[in-house]
C-alpha cells in the first residue's frame, strides 16, 4: 500500500511538472531544412536528390515553379528525387522548386542547374571549416576532365577516393585562427576551382549574429556565443529601450513597442583584450504627427493627465490643426511644410503631477513650453533631452518642484529668449557655457531655488545681464542656499 500511495504521488508530480512546462514555455517555431539553396550537375547527369525535413517531423510537399521539359521532380520519402535530360547544349540550363510545409507557412526556392557540354568542375563543399585540433573534412568534386589539388599550406593534407577529397588538418597552435586554400587544377586553368579551409585557432570564439534589426512591435533574439573563453557582456549608453539576459552561452535580447524614433545602440562581448560589438536597432516612427502625438501621450501618462484640471485630453484622438484646442486643450498644432506639429505646450496651473518624460526632446516644432505653478507637484529633473528643442523661444517651469541643474544640453537653446526656472527646487551650480549660447535671452529667472556656487563667467558677461535684474531675479534662494558671489 505504501509503495503505491509514493509511485502515485510520483507519477502525480511528473504529470503537474509537464502540464506547468507546457504552459509556460512556447515551443520553438519549426525550421524548414534543406542543405544548400543551390544543387549543380554536369550535363550528363542524369539523377540527383536532395534531403528535405522540417524541425517538427510535419509533412511537406513541392513545386515546380518553371515550366522545364528536361527535368522532373518527385517527393520519395525524406528527398526530392530529380530525373534530366542529358544537357547537349553548350549552355548551361536552371530550374527552380519550391518545397513548402503543408501548411504552407514555410517554403523555400531550390535552384537546379545543369552545365552546359563544356568543361565544368563542381565542388559541393567550397567551404570547410575544422575544429582547432586535428581534424579533417570531406567535399565532393563532379567534373568531366582530369583534375588535381595543390595548395601551399604545410599542415594540409589529403585522400582522394573518387571525387570525394578528404582534407585533413594538424593541430592549430596559434591563437586565431588560419585559412587554406586547395586548388582544384583543371586541365585549363581557366577552368580551376578552388576549397577554402579555416581552422580555429586556440582560443576559440564564434557568434552567430553581430546585426539585430528589430521591428517597432518589439520582440526577442537569442545570440550564441561558442567560445573556450571567458567572457562578459555590457550596454551601451542610452540603451534601456532594450534588455539582455544571459543564460550559459546565449544571450537573449528584447525589446518592447517603439512609439518614437529609429532607435541603435550595442552590445559588446569582450573576452581577453577583444571586444566583439553587436549592433542593435528597432525602427520607430518617422519625425511628423504621429511621432508627435505619441509625445504627448507620453507627457499624458507620465504627468497625471487623467487628474489634470480644464478640459480632459482625447488621447484616442488623431493630432489635428483644426481639433487641437478640443482633443488636446493647451496644445498648439500648426501645418509646418503641410504637416500638422506641436508647436506650443501651455499646461500651466493644470495639476501636472510627475516627471517630464525624456521624449518631449522628440518635439522639434516647439517653440513654447509654459508647466508653469503646478503647486510644485513636477518630480525628477529637467530630462537632458529638451536640449534637442532648437527652436524653443520660451520655457517656464516655475512653482513646478523639479529638482537637480541647469542641462548642460540647454546650451543647445540657442533661440530662447525667455527662462523662467524660479520657485522650485533646482540645486548645484550653474552649468558654464550655456547662457553665452543664448544671445536673445532677454528674461532670466533663477530666483527662490537651492542653487549654490559662483555665478559662472558667461552668464555675467552676457550681453543682456543688466536687463535681467540679476538683484532681483537670480541671486535670492532659499534659506541656507545661494551663490557665492553675486552682484
Amino acid at each position: 500500500m505504501k509503495r503505491r500511495l509514493i509511485y502515485g504521488l510520483a507519477m502525480l508530480i511528473i504529470v503537474l511538472t509537464n502540464c506547468s512546462k507546457d504552459k509556460n514555455q512556447s515551443p520553438d517555431k519549426p525550421v524548414l531544412n534543406i542543405e544548400r539553396d543551390v544543387y549543380e550537375y554536369l550535363n550528363t547527369n542524369k539523377t540527383g536528390s536532395f534531403n528535405v525535413s522540417i524541425s517538427d517531423n510535419s509533412e511537406w510537399d513541392i513545386e515546380s515553379l518553371t515550366t522545364q521539359t528536361w527535368i522532373s521532380a518527385a517527393k520519395k520519402g525524406g528527398k526530392v528525387e530529380l530525373t534530366m535530360e542529358e544537357n547537349t547544349s553548350l549552355y548551361e540550363r536552371v530550374a527552380k522548386i519550391k518545397v513548402f510545409s503543408a501548411d504552407k507557412l514555410l517554403s523555400k526556392i531550390i535552384v537546379i542547374k545543369q552545365h552546359g557540354n563544356t568543361p565544368t568542375i563542381i565542388v559541393d563543399n567550397p567551404v570547410l571549416k575544422l575544429k582547432n585540433q586535428a581534424d579533417n573534412g570531406t567535399a565532393t568534386i563532379n567534373s568531366n576532365m582530369n583534375w588535381s589539388l595543390s595548395t601551399d599550406a604545410d599542415w594540409l593534407t589529403w585522400e582522394i577516393k573518387g571525387g570525394e577529397v578528404k582534407l585533413t588538418a594538424t593541430a592549430n597552435p596559434q591563437a586565431g585562427e588560419r585559412t587554406a586554400v586547395v586548388i582544384i587544377n583543371a586541365e585549363s586553368s581557366i577552368f580551376n576551382k578552388s576549397i577554402t579551409i579555416t581552422q580555429k585557432g586556440t582560443i576559440e570564439f564564434e557568434i552567430d549574429k553581430k546585426n539585430l534589426q528589430f521591428s517597432r512591435d518589439g520582440s526577442s533574439e537569442v545570440i550564441t556565443i561558442e567560445t573556450n573563453q571567458q567572457w562578459n557582456y555590457a550596454v551601451s549608453l542610452n540603451s534601456s529601450w532594450f534588455t539582455v539576459q544571459r543564460d550559459g552561452n546565449k544571450l537573449t535580447v528584447t525589446t518592447v513597442k517603439n512609439n518614437f524614433v529609429d532607435l541603435s545602440g550595442t552590445i559588446t562581448i569582450t573576452y581577453g583584450l577583444v571586444n566583439v560589438v553587436i549592433q542593435v536597432k528597432q525602427t520607430g516612427i518617422a519625425i511628423g504627427t504621429e511621432l508627435d502625438r505619441q509625445v504627448l501621450i507620453a507627457i499624458y501618462e507620465s504627468m497625471g493627465g487623467a487628474n489634470w484640471s480644464g478640459t480632459k485630453w482625447n488621447i484616442t484622438a488623431p493630432l489635428q490643426e483644426a481639433t487641437a484646442a478640443t482633443n488636446w486643450n493647451g496644445i498648439t498644432v500648426a501645418k509646418v511644410n503641410g504637416v500638422d506639429r506641436v508647436t506650443r505646450i501651455n499646461l500651466a496651473a493644470r495639476n501636472l503631477k510627475g516627471p517630464i518624460p525624456p521624449a518631449i526632446g522628440y518635439l522639434s516644432e516647439l517653440i513654447l513650453i509654459d508647466m508653469n505653478n503646478n503647486n510644485q507637484q513636477l518630480t525628477g529633473t529637467i530630462p537632458p533631452s529638451m536640449g534637442n528643442l532648437r527652436k524653443l523661444t520660451s520655457l517656464t517651469l516655475s512653482r513646478s518642484g523639479l529638482t537637480g541643474t541647469i542641462p548642460a544640453e540647454f546650451a543647445n537653446l540657442t533661440a530662447l529668449t525667455l527662462l523662467q526656472m524660479h520657485t522650485s527646487n533646482f540645486t548645484g551650480p550653474i552649468p558654464e557655457n550655456v547662457f553665452s549660447k543664448m544671445p536673445n535671452l532677454n528674461s532670466l529667472e533663477l530666483k527662490l531655488n537651492n542653487f549654490t556656487g559662483n555665478l559662472p563667467a558667461d552668464l555675467l558677461s552676457h550681453p543682456k545681464f543688466g536687463s535681467w535684474n540679476a538683484a532681483a531675479n537670480i541671486c535670492p534662494q532659499n534659506a541656507g542656499y545661494g551663490f557665492t558671489k553675486c552682484p
